[in-house]
């Protein structure tokens, strides 16, 4: 694309290290804009004067966050903008403001009416996505349908060829139970939903295999891309292998959107002592994807 990338970067939460590392993030990719809870471009640190001093989630502060958010959410419909990459919020402090969401994903599937977004984590050659996001793990299982799992395989499938690159990417699909469920004896969600959700993609021209037993498919590496079936399953191979540079993304959004795959880390905030990597990371991946498509969208 001829012009740049019109990357709009949200605070996240103020009393958290989200205006520290913003504007590190900034800073590596200056045509990028802040968005603070008042105002578009404006110097983040006047934005959270009126803030509480105090550290911790609070409903100022999750608010302040989430003002930032909508905005930005605002301006990509618009068609103003092309990409978010949002600081970390505290899904504590979203609650004490009132808000129904449990983090960024939910919302931003509610605010672009998307039915099933998909949670994606990348780290250089490696990407792995959810098939469910914040679920109790009690609710898993019900939550593992057919339709979660072939939809994040669809998406995982097109963000790989469309945003990455890759001309036929190799899309490896987590078991949900022990072994991958051991032929039914440790479970049959491998049987009755997950390996049907495979076929139908591998119908429809996805190289896709499994159920693999999760712990050992992110040993081998032989994939593009993995689909693990809960937060934890996919999230505790991602933080060990590439903690401080792991990029979280959302699949399905009509623009594309960012985020560190860290947390607020109020206990550091305004110490100096932040890592900005991931932000950097996170910037910089959204950059390279609005200009390698010129749109975040895939369907």
């Amino acid at each position: 694309m001829s012009r740049l990338p019109r990357l709009l970067i949200t605070l996240g939460d103020p009393l958290g290290i989200g205006p520290e590392i913003a504007v590190a993030a900034k800073k590596a990719v200056p045509h990028a804009r802040t968005v603070g809870p008042r105002a578009l471009g404006a110097d983040i640190a006047t934005d959270c004067e009126r803030l509480p001093k105090r550290r911790g989630p609070c409903a100022e502060g999750g608010a302040a966050a989430m003002a930032a958010l909508r905005r930005a959410v605002e301006l990509c419909l618009a068609g103003e903008a092309d990409a978010i990459v949002t600081a970390p919020i505290s899904k504590e402090a979203l609650k004490l403001a009132g808000e129904p969401f449990p983090g960024h994903t939910e919302f931003l599937a509610k605010a672009c009416a998307v039915k099933r977004p998909v949670m994606a984590f990348s780290a250089g050659d490696l990407f792995v996505s959810l098939a469910t996001i914040h679920v109790a793990l009690r609710r898993v299982p019900l939550a593992v349908t057919r339709e979660a799992v072939l939809t994040a395989i669809e998406r995982t499938d097109a963000a790989l060829r469309d945003w990455f690159g890759k001309a036929r990417p190799r899309v490896a699909v987590c078991g949900l139970n022990p072994h991958a469920g051991e032929n039914g004896l440790f479970g049959r969600e491998e049987i009755r939903t997950i390996g049907p959700a495979i076929e139908e993609a591998r119908k429809k021209g996805i190289d896709a295999t499994g159920p693999h037993p999760a712990d050992s498919l992110f040993a081998t590496r032989d994939f593009d891309g993995a689909v693990a079936m809960y937060h934890d399953q996919g999230l505790v191979a991602v933080k060990a292998l590439a903690w401080k540079t792991a990029v979280n993304l959302t699949l399905g959004l009509p623009f594309v959107r960012t985020s560190p795959d860290h947390g607020t880390a109020f206990d550091i905030a305004g110490r100096g002592a932040a890592d900005p990597s991931s932000m950097i990371e996170a910037a910089r991946l959204a950059d390279r994807i609005v200009k390698r498509k010129g749109s975040g969208r895939l369907f």
